[in-house]
């Protein structure tokens, strides 16, 4: 690879991995999604566990980004050392999200916790968990369709989330990843909602994809883990974050569910890529410049089976032996010293003559003495009639 194709693939995926977790960052701050600056107690140390879910997640989707962003300067039939390459150069870029999260951390009281190091340790993990994300990024399609499919879903339940808090008087709620935290739904629709959100999202995504890569003739095995890449992001989240420790289940209830996204989303392509297609008709449908094929007979009888069948035989069957009855005489039978003759098989019939017409008969041309002669002939033969 040459170096200006490198250094624009490199610096495109860098610079574009940078820009996606710092955007990222600034818009969850802006609508109160991440609040690093709180002050915690003991009780509720569950909602900045939330919080790193959301950091975690922030940098992985910027390396996903940065890969994507670099997937259009990739050279042709570039081999798995490029592409590894280009993710680690996504890593590093959504790596930014990593002293853009340390520096306001430094003012957060959260009680048994160092906020600081704790924060820098996810965003850390994250871009560790990213690189990865960008090498399946670069390398498959269907990957790229689940991160952006279930990136813009994260962001849409987000902002339903803060929509109801954006009105004056309101305060600003605590939103989780991947779940609706709106004001207007009850808590224990909340708690339920927390549980299905993540799965059914998921399973609702993979049976698209799937059936989407179907339709374009993927491999088996593409379309099965179509499904696949997004949900893991949000598993991967989770996982960073922790469960936390609270008795409410405020973490640990959306920290199941997402363990469940993964394979929720596994389930809907398998399902797109087993399911039987409906039967094709055996019409053939006429073009509109071309008449329609000729249907052919439900039961043709071929040649081969006419031909197959067996024809009359020539011969007269065999007359029944005549019973005795002491009278009349028997038939000779044939001595065991000459034996039998076999009987001739029966020639067809010649087929008549055609008859041939007689040539027809030239008459001689007779000279003029011979005239003379026939008609002194004819005179004498005459005298006796008169």
């Amino acid at each position: 690879m040459a170096f200006r194709t490198s250094a624009k693939l490199l610096g495109v995926t860098l610079g574009i991995a940078a820009l996606a977790g710092a955007s990222q960052l600034g818009l969850a701050y802006g609508l109160g999604i991440v609040r690093l600056t709180r002050v915690l107690e003991l009780t509720a140390r569950d909602q900045w566990t939330a919080q790193l879910a959301w950091v975690a997640w922030f940098a992985m989707s910027a390396a996903v980004l940065g890969g994507i962003a670099g997937r259009s300067y990739l050279p042709k039939h570039s081999g798995a050392g490029t592409r590894l390459g280009t993710a680690v150069t996504a890593g590093l870029g959504a790596a930014v999200v990593v002293p853009l999260t340390m520096q306001p951390a430094r003012t957060a009281e959260v009680a048994g916790v160092e906020p600081v190091f704790v924060i820098g340790a996810c965003a850390t993990l994250g871009a560790v968990a990213g690189l990865f994300a960008a090498y399946a990024a670069l390398s498959r399609q269907v990957a790229r369709w689940s991160f952006l499919v279930i990136g813009t879903a994260v962001w849409v339940i987000a902002i339903i989330s803060v929509a109801p808090s954006m009105a004056p008087g309101k305060e600003l709620p605590t939103v989780r990843l991947g779940v609706i935290d709106a004001a207007f739904l009850d808590d224990s629709l909340t708690r339920r909602t927390a549980l299905f959100t993540m799965p059914v999202l998921a399973l609702i995504s993979g049976i698209a994809l799937g059936w989407t890569a179907r339709r374009r003739d993927f491999s088996t095995l593409t379309i099965a883990l179509s499904g696949l890449a997004g949900p893991a992001l949000l598993t991967a989240a989770y996982l960073v974050a922790g469960p936390g420790s609270g008795d409410d289940g405020y973490q640990s209830v959306p920290y199941w569910a997402a363990m469940t996204a993964a394979g929720a989303g596994v389930l809907g392509s398998v399902l797109a890529a087993v399911l039987r297609r409906a039967p094709e008709t055996d019409r053939v449908k006429p073009t509109p410049d071309r008449p329609p094929l000729p249907r052919r007979d439900p039961d043709p009888v071929s040649a081969i089976a006419k031909a197959s069948t067996p024809l009359p035989s020539p011969l007269p069957p065999q007359s029944q032996p005549t019973p005795f009855d002491g009278f009349t005489p028997s038939r000779a039978r044939p001595s065991k010293a000459s034996p039998a003759k076999e009987p001739q098989p029966i020639s067809p019939p010649l087929p008549h003559p055609t008859p041939v017409a007689p040539p027809p008969q030239v008459k001689e041309r007779r000279q003029p003495e011979d005239r003379d002669k026939d008609g002194v002939a004819e005179w004498v033969s005459g005298l006796g009639n008169g």
